[in-house]
């Protein structure tokens, strides 16, 4: 290990010559602590990083240079202020936890922070655990990060990037690749930039979940079971209804890969292969100037709450928002049929049977936009929801169909035309956030 500048954390700033009272002069040194401090592969000891994690993190810049990194356990942080984790690069420095020995399986857990960097490096193999947890920080950008298991297996860590509960976030220049819920998930966050990512292979390739204010843009969806899950889940604290998501400029293509959760273990379980886009239970959603291509059961997929949990009571919390409100589709592009129509993977879930239904009494015409039309009942009294404002080319296929009996399979469809659908819609509202270029490598 080579440290920079000296050991114990402090180096010579400079020489300082001052006049003493008499002719001669006086030598003062002074100290500044170290800033920086370097690790090499061929000399890291996962203990003294360790030790420099827990005496005196606070400002430090680590730097790795190109290699890779085996780690016995997670990495931990907790109560640091100005904190950069760097690399030579998303495919020049690995952490390596496939030894981890962990009892949470987790790469880097970081929680109650501030002003944290993490760029230049990707995690592998985590034992059961997320890539990198952040919870409750202020301030926190991952720049050129990649977070990958070797193979798709149940036994993977549910989320690669998985920030939640904090605020002022930057996911940008990523790669994720075979997580079991999402390979990026944004979770109870307020102020939010997801930008020039890449997922592969994982069964949400993106989430934002109970988020105040997010855009997403310029990624690229590829080969996922479905794109982006966009929604708000019953039962959270910090943030029970979000609002004002804006996703633009991606590409979703051919994300139709076989759902390889385990059944029965949450939402992701459940969800077939086939979509860019699901959203559920959320409020001021505009999805524009996309680019979906071959996800075979359709672009955009819009369900309410009531599809996520059959067993919801919307009495049990008022200000839960559990049915779509505000949602603007409009200049998108669609094409498809050059994808894989994966029947065997959508009739493997739960949701899948529903899918495959509602497409064969549309004649086997498989939609661009798949909508629920929200008209539930429940207690005898009605929940309905908004409809979506659409603004789309006339050649655009649309499904909207009535799943209030889907369980007695009875699905009926209401719509097939975007006349149904015009209006006016809600547009993004900006918010601030600072986004200066970060201090990472090119």
């Amino acid at each position: 290990m080579k440290i920079t500048r000296l050991l114990k954390l402090f180096f010579i700033l400079s020489i300082i010559f001052v006049p003493s009272c008499g002719d001669n002069d006086e030598e003062i040194i002074v100290l500044e602590e170290v800033t920086l401090i370097s690790f090499e592969e061929a000399t890291f000891s996962e203990d003294e990083f360790i030790i420099y994690l827990t005496e005196d993190p606070i400002g430090k810049t680590f730097s790795f240079g190109p290699g890779t990194y085996s780690f016995a356990n997670t990495i931990p942080l907790a109560d640091i202020d100005n904190l950069t984790i760097k690399g030579a690069g998303i495919n020049e420095t690995y952490f390596d936890f496939s030894n981890s020995t962990s009892t949470t399986g987790e790469g880097i857990a970081a929680v109650d922070c501030s002003n944290l960097l993490f760029c230049g490096f990707t995690v592998q193999n985590t034992n059961g655990g997320n890539g990198i947890t952040a919870r409750n920080i202020t301030g926190l950008r991952f720049d050129g990060v990649g977070v990958v298991w070797s193979e798709r297996s149940s036994d993977n860590g549910a989320y690669g990037i998985y920030p939640v509960e904090s605020d002022d976030i930057i996911v940008e220049n990523c790669y994720t690749q075979a997580a079991v819920d999402a390979g990026i998930y944004s979770g109870q966050n307020q102020r939010v930039i997801m930008r020039n990512n890449v997922m592969t292979l994982n069964v949400f390739g993106m989430e934002a979940e109970n988020n105040i204010d997010v855009e997403i843009y310029g990624n690229e969806f590829t080969r996922n079971t479905t794109g982006l899950l966009t929604y708000d889940l019953f039962g959270v604290s910090r943030i029970k209804s979000g609002s004002n998501c804006k996703v633009y400029n991606n590409t979703f293509t051919d994300n139709n890969e076989s759902n390889f959760a385990e059944l029965g273990s949450g939402l992701a379980a459940d969800v077939p292969p086939g979509f860019g886009i699901l959203y559920s239970a959320t409020t001021a959603l505009e999805i524009t100037g996309n680019t979906f291509v071959d996800n075979e059961c359709g672009a955009v997929l819009g369900v309410a709450y009531f599809l996520v949990d059959f067993n919801f009571d919307p009495n049990e919390d008022s200000s839960f928002t559990f049915l779509n409100e505000d949602i603007y589709i409009h200049d998108n592009s669609y094409s498809s049929g050059g994808g894989t129509y994966n029947v065997a993977g959508i009739l493997d879930r739960p949701a899948g049977p529903l899918v495959w239904y509602t497409i064969a009494l549309n004649g086997n015409v498989r939609p661009d936009i798949f909508l629920d039309d929200q008209d539930y009942t429940a207690g005898g009294a009605p929940y309905a929801g908004s409809r979506a404002v659409i603004e789309e080319s006339s050649d655009v296929v649309l499904i909207e169909a009535n799943f209030v009996q889907a369980g007695d399979g009875i699905i009926t469809i209401t719509s097939t035309s975007l006349d149904d659908f015009t209006g006016t819609g809600t547009t993004h509202t900006n918010f601030d956030l600072v986004d200066t270029p970060s201090d990472c490598v090119e």
